[in-house]
């Protein structure tokens, strides 16, 4: 089951996300996010093994910003299920995302679910380019 999050489902998020946990900047991110109603949580046997934050602030396009499922329930479909998902919200042409190069599980996913690179930006995060991915919308 997929859902829009709700604060509350604050914790849980940040026990998925390691990063969230050493990141203050991550984590307004996600409080942000949840209180804008763009975070969407995958929920299994009643736990959330997964998140994104999807909305429409890239260039007015939709994009989804971050996609994090739980390590014990990767390759389960759950990310696929969650892009899959925020696609129909989608309320442009095209749907956009972004991995750095070095993520190629996350840069597999997107081809499965049908993403074509779109661009590179090389100094976000140094020694590891930032590959954009789009879709058209369905």
């Amino acid at each position: 089951m997929i859902r829009t999050a709700h604060m509350e489902d604050l914790n849980a998020i940040v026990d998925i996300d390691q990063f969230a946990r050493i990141s203050e900047e991550r984590l307004r991110l996600i409080r942000k996010s949840l209180e804008n109603e763009s975070v969407y949580v995958a929920i299994e046997q009643g736990k959330i093994v997964g998140y994104c934050v999807f909305d429409h602030s890239f260039f007015e396009r939709g994009f989804i910003s971050l996609l994090i499922v739980h390590p014990d329930h990767r390759r389960e479909g759950i990310g696929s299920d969650l892009v899959k998902y925020v696609e129909k919200l989608c309320e442009s042409e095209r749907i956009f995302t972004s991995t750095n190069e070095s993520n190629t599980p996350m840069q597999e996913l997107l081809r499965k679910v049908g993403y074509r690179r779109s661009g590179v930006i090389d100094d976000l995060d140094p020694g590891d380019p930032e590959v954009f991915f789009s879709k058209k919308a369905e």
